[in-house]
């Protein structure tokens, strides 16, 4: 409520002005069309909501059936490198396991950088599922920017672990903005298998015209080769695809042992 003293000349003064800011704040309303007295959510949370949204979908990449992986591991300081081609699939344990379909290059890479890398995968397949995807629930989100990609837009977003938990990391993710896809993520373990060990990585996503493919460059070092890089690539494989043969060697997930598929 409003007082004014109408006995003086002032208060009379205050009175005029007060409704003349009335009137000119009701002319305005009038004025304003229907649709901007909503709110419009803006293209980035759209973008972010997609995002959200598309986790609950199937991961091509280890729900929706066999996946051939290649992985490519090199030791930079001493020349050494490997090669190895596999296809990864649910056992009945519902634990990974890959079906080694050729192996070649240095032994000690494939011993020490590659075997590594399974370790780690085997690790995180251990972990449940919620507490390492990249959600709200998981990581602290802060809008960097968008930046231009080879097919349009990307929404960057640096992300930091809300709790210090095995399969984390500090980094950035880029989602698509017209779709909210994952297109890249990078970052580093905030908390290794092993200790001391820095673990860095770099996850592409995108789709050619074979159908989806992921492409992980991953750094560690290794006790006596040093600092070695790995470079995984993973598609979805359709069952015509694998002409797999019995007493293929075989990775198992839960022991990480290689052994034959007839044992």
């Amino acid at each position: 409520m409003f007082l004014f003293n109408f006995r003086s000349q002032q208060g009379l003064g205050r009175m005029c002005r007060f409704l003349g800011v009335l009137a000119t704040g009701l002319v305005m309303i009038r004025r304003l069309p229907a649709d901007d007295l909503s709110v419009t959510p803006s293209p980035q949370s759209v973008a972010f909501a997609r995002y959200v949204g598309s986790l609950e979908n199937r991961d091509p990449f280890t729900e929706s059936g066999p996946v051939a992986v290649s992985v490519q591991a090199s030791a930079p300081d001493l020349y050494k490198e490997s090669a190895l081609l596999a296809i990864r699939r649910t056992g009945d344990n519902q634990r990974s396991e890959y079906l080694i379909a050729g192996i070649e290059g240095d032994g000690a890479v494939v011993e020490q950088v590659t075997a590594r890398y399974f370790k780690l995968q085997e690790e995180i397949d251990n972990l449940p599922k919620s507490s390492v995807l990249v959600t709200p629930e998981n990581y602290k989100f802060r809008f960097r920017g968008e930046v231009k990609t080879g097919a349009g837009r990307a929404y960057v977003y640096d992300i930091t672990p809300r709790k210090h938990r095995r399969g984390l990391f500090k980094g950035q993710i880029w989602i698509e903005a017209d779709t909210g896809a994952e297109l890249l993520v990078s970052g580093r373990f905030t908390d290794a298998p092993y200790k001391n060990e820095s673990i860095t990585f770099v996850r592409e996503t995108k789709l050619d015209e074979s159908g989806y493919v992921r492409v992980t460059h991953l750094s560690f070092a290794v006790p006596l080769l040093g600092r070695s890089e790995l470079t995984i690539e993973e598609r979805p494989l359709r069952i015509a695809e694998l002409p797999m043969p019995q007493g293929s060697p075989r990775i198992d997930g839960q022991r990480g042992s290689t052994r034959g598929e007839n044992q």
